[in-house]
């Protein structure tokens, strides 16, 4: 029996639109693209903040790291986040939150999974657990 090799889902993965929240199949070396759905910007990209970095609103599909001296003040839309420094403004993940030790979080966060460890700081309201679904009519 001849095997076949799937070269289109081996080289694709599903993601959540940040905007529209659709699930869209992009390439897996892919750092952006425009959903199919709403065509607006996805960036896919994962990042690691070491410094200051401030703007209204900061989405990525991929992972944020704010490491020990970094310090975002931002609406936050991710796929994880790990917080090791500071962090000032409200948090949507898709998959996770943890603070470190060393992490300092003030702003409402929105994510299925929570995790705080001894001697983190974090002010602002929480909403853990996978979110209702959205009715599109």
């Amino acid at each position: 029996m001849p095997t076949t090799s799937n070269k289109h889902t081996e080289a694709a993965k599903q993601v959540v639109c940040t905007h529209c929240e659709q699930v869209c199949e992009v390439g897996r070396r892919a750092m952006s693209v425009f959903c199919p759905h709403c065509r607006k910007r996805l960036i896919l990209e994962d990042y690691k903040i070491t410094g200051y970095h401030g703007v209204r609103e900061f989405a990525t599909c991929g992972d944020v790291v704010v490491e020990r001296y970094g310090n975002v003040a931002a609406f936050i839309k991710v796929g994880s986040l790990i917080v090791k420094g500071r962090v000032r403004g409200d948090v949507i993940a898709r998959e996770r939150v943890k603070i470190h030790k060393t992490g300092w979080l003030q702003g409402d966060i929105q994510a299925p999974l929570l995790r705080v460890e001894g001697g983190a700081k974090l002010s602002g309201f929480l909403r853990i657990g996978q979110p209702p679904p959205v009715d599109r009519q």
